[in-house]
């Protein structure tokens, strides 16, 4: 005899259970990066070495978020009397080195050697107007022209003791006054934006300079 088949409910086999969802492996430290990654954090250095190249030379041209200092050191004066003094050797002419006040500020002081040698003188008046005295051996046509392009006579008049001529010119945006006055070896100009007055001033002083190279 055989045994009778085991006996069945009559219900359905349930479905196996699903596997569970593969978990995802965090990214180790070392792990190589990828192309995308690469590329995006090469732009970003480049964006960062654009902006601070920018900055460094906007510091160098500006400074850091200050005014630009203009003040004049303390010994301008002096320094503008010992290059009087260096040009006075070779120059050939008496070099003018006027004694100013304080209001007068020195900008620049330079000699030119050559065929004309030229002595020069460049200040910041009280009013704060760029003021130029030239000295040569004589203010020649050259010097004339190109300090005051155009230049007219409009009075002659008397500065210590030395005939002078007072002059307009410049360009149609940009007019120039100027004082010429020459003596025995020496030739001044002084010109500028500045009023007659201040051009007086400056001139009276630097003839009274070379005075003392010939005392």
């Amino acid at each position: 005899m055989h045994a009778p088949p085991p006996e069945t409910t009559g219900q359905a086999a349930s479905p196996s259970t699903p596997p569970p969802a593969p978990v995802e492996r965090p990214k180790s430290a070392y792990e190589l990066p990828s192309k995308k990654n690469t590329v995006l954090r090469n732009m970003i250095w480049a964006l960062l070495l654009t902006v601070g190249a920018v900055a460094i030379v906007g510091i160098a041209f500006f400074g850091v978020g200050s005014e630009v200092d203009r003040s004049i050191p303390e010994n301008s004066q002096l320094d503008a009397s010992e290059s009087a003094d260096r040009a006075q050797d070779v120059a050939g002419f008496p070099v003018a080195s006027p004694e100013m006040d304080e209001e007068w500020e020195v900008r620049t002081a330079r000699f030119t050697d050559g065929a004309r040698p030229t002595w020069e003188l460049r200040y910041s008046s009280p009013q704060g107007r760029l003021v130029t005295l030239l000295e040569g051996a004589e203010v020649s046509a050259t010097m004339l022209s190109s300090a005051v392009p155009g230049s007219t006579v409009q009075e002659d008049l008397t500065i210590a003791g030395t005939e002078c001529e007072v002059l307009t010119g410049g360009e149609a945006d940009r007019a120039v006054q100027a004082i010429s006055c020459e003596g025995e070896g020496w030739g001044l100009l002084v010109h500028g934006d500045a009023d007659q007055a201040e051009l007086e001033q400056l001139m009276e002083s630097a003839i009274a300079s070379l005075g003392q190279h010939t005392a």
